[in-house]
Parts: C-alpha cells; sequence; structure tokens
C-alpha cells in the first residue's frame, strides 16, 4: 500500500514539473522571457532550418512544447484518455529530436563545447534524459 502512494506522489511531483517546465519553455520560445533550454530548443530549430522557414518552425515547436505542458498539467487533475496518450508521444519524439540536436550537433551548445565546460554540457544531457523518462513514466 505504501508502494502505490509513493508512485502516485512521484507520479504528481514528475507532472508538475514537466507541465511548468514545458509551459515555461514554449513561452520562452514565444519570447516571453528567456531560458537556457529555450534557447537551446530554439538553436537546435535553426541548425536544421534556415531564414524564415525556421522562424516558422520555431514557432510551431514552441506552441507544440507549450500546448503538451498544458495538456500535462490538464493530466494533473484529469484523465485526457487516448488524446493524452497521443500528446505525451508527440512531445517525448519531439523533446528526444531537440536533445540529440541541441546536445550533439549544435555549435553553441553542443558536445563541440566540451572542452570549454563539459560539466554544463553533461548537466544538459542529464537534465534532458530526465524529462525523457519522465515523460515515458507518465504515458
Amino acid at each position: 500500500m505504501g508502494k502505490t502512494s509513493n508512485r502516485g506522489l512521484g507520479a504528481l511531483f514528475i507532472r508538475i514539473a514537466l507541465a511548468a517546465y514545458f509551459i515555461i519553455t514554449g513561452l520562452c520560445m514565444l519570447g516571453v522571457g528567456g531560458s537556457v533550454k529555450a534557447s537551446q530548443a530554439g538553436a537546435a530549430v535553426y541548425e536544421i532550418f534556415n531564414g524564415d522557414l525556421a522562424k516558422i518552425i520555431a514557432i510551431v515547436v514552441a506552441i507544440v512544447i507549450l500546448i503538451g505542458g498544458i495538456c500535462v498539467a490538464i493530466t494533473i487533475f484529469r484523465d485526457l484518455g487516448n488524446f493524452d496518450n497521443t500528446a505525451m508521444l508527440i512531445l517525448t519524439v519531439l523533446w528526444i529530436i531537440i536533445a540529440v540536436v541541441a546536445d550533439v550537433f549544435t555549435s553553441s551548445f553542443g558536445v563541440s563545447k566540451l572542452d570549454g565546460n563539459a560539466m554544463f554540457w553533461i548537466l544538459n544531457v542529464a537534465k534532458d534524459l530526465l524529462i525523457i523518462g519522465g515523460l515515458l513514466s507518465i504515458r
């Protein structure tokens, strides 16, 4: 019985943290404030796309992240059924792509920065793995 309540409480904390993280990151990517992860996600988009297309894709990614965060927040109070699973799957795949591109390939945050500040890079990779693991655990 104790394990069930711990899992429920742990899942609640994960949902709250992920909801806040994605909502804030989405807002920052849309220009409301600023965060390191929003900069990394934007850098990942601009690493793949150029010009106006990159701007449009960055806005779409920001909106998807924001909607995903709102969906996670709603699931704290209400089950969204299959929509919840679909939203979490889309958010997980999107976050894996952002993490790989930002942490490995971008010139401003990727592996090329290991010589300058390896701890910063390792912390970012660990944070992305925690986010992906959290998304997979609440799906």
